[in-house]
């Protein structure tokens, strides 16, 4: 009987956060819920969650009785939202959403948000690299067509095109 818990209890702790949307493309702006499950005693009082740079965090949002600050990067950390003033009861959860944009020119690659938690026993959990268990993770779809460079050729072609335009307009039959 002891062994067929131990699984479930493995489960159940691996599940207690997850994130959404799992994929993103390029130049999107998507609403990101992070959601948190506590099966704990003690409940969850704060809310950590690193958001890779290069996403740009549009606005952020907090359940009924949480608030949400958003913590700039510095150099030896990354930008982070934290939630706080709430309370997260033991076989309760709560979904905590942030607006973002994707940069146009990333690339193809998983990012990775790490979580951490506090309760109010004082005892905090991480998801990430070394922590409790694996932190969410969000995989870029797809490329933009343009780079930089590309986009500054077709200017230079606009300006071409437009500069023939005007003088063939300009220019008087004799």
């Amino acid at each position: 009987m002891l062994t067929s818990v131990a699984p479930l209890l493995a489960a159940l702790a691996a599940v207690q956060v997850a994130l959404s949307p799992s994929t993103i493309a390029p130049a999107d702006m998507e609403r990101f819920a992070l959601r948190v499950a506590n099966p704990s005693d003690a409940a969850v009082v704060a809310v950590r969650l690193e958001v890779p740079e290069a996403l740009a965090v549009l606005g952020t949002d907090a359940p009924p009785g949480w608030s949400a600050r958003l913590i700039a990067a510095t150099d030896s950390a990354p930008q982070a939202i934290e939630w706080t003033g709430g309370q997260l009861g033991r076989g309760e959860f709560r979904e905590f959403a942030f607006f973002a944009r994707l940069g146009a020119a990333a690339k193809r690659e998983t990012l990775v948000f790490p979580v951490r938690l506090r309760r109010t026993d004082g005892t905090v959990r991480d998801w990430r690299p070394g922590g409790a268990g694996q932190a969410p993770s969000v995989e870029i779809r797809g490329t933009v067509g343009i780079t930089p460079g590309g986009s500054f050729v077709f200017a230079a072609a606009s300006l071409g095109v437009a500069a023939l335009a005007m003088a063939l307009a300009l220019r008087r039959p004799r």
